[in-house]
């Protein structure tokens, strides 16, 4: 398997710890994302599109560390999880598009859990009609979390992340 950066992420957030989840999603930040030259093409058509599916290299995977206080039970694996640490570190989230520019190969987004410095694996278009599903249902122990940490309910928007 061979894959290419496509961009980096420019974002306040400098650390794998810093992401702050919000009860709509997990992060309210915007961060820019600046595609390499070769790409910056490749942004043509997004007009009209609220939301993109970013998908990034988790750079910072072998930073992070379970948190002393969290809410995992002992026999939810990695596959069952969105922690950072797995054999291939690969996050995926769906962000709201601010803006874009062909011109400058740039993308202004809204919600995506990545941190400074990120590379930018693909970007694809999010189409309601085949990534929303509002019948889907998460275990237990994830609906008390939420509930615990007042993310509300609704959580069916396709994030993936680099925290947990």
């Amino acid at each position: 398997m061979e894959f290419r950066e496509i961009g980096r992420v420019f974002s306040e957030v400098k650390g794998i710890t810093d992401v702050q989840h919000t009860s709509r999603g997990w992060t309210a930040d915007t961060c820019k994302i600046k595609l390499m030259p070769q790409y910056k093409r490749g942004l043509g058509g997004l007009d009209g599109y609220s939301h993109v599916i970013i998908l990034f290299y988790i750079n910072q995977h072998k930073k992070w560390k379970m948190p002393k206080e969290h809410h995992k039970p002992k026999h939810v694996k990695v596959f069952a999880t969105r922690m950072p640490v797995r054999p291939n570190p690969i996050g995926l989230s769906t962000v709201e598009l601010l803006d874009f520019s062909t011109e400058e190969g740039t993308m202004t987004v809204k919600g995506l859990d990545a941190v400074d410095g990120t590379p930018i694996l693909d970007i694809k278009p999010y189409l309601p009609h085949f990534d929303a599903y509002p019948e889907a249902s998460v275990p237990q122990w994830i609906e008390e979390h939420l509930k615990e940490h007042h993310h509300g309910h609704g959580h069916g928007h396709g994030h993936e992340q680099a925290n947990d």
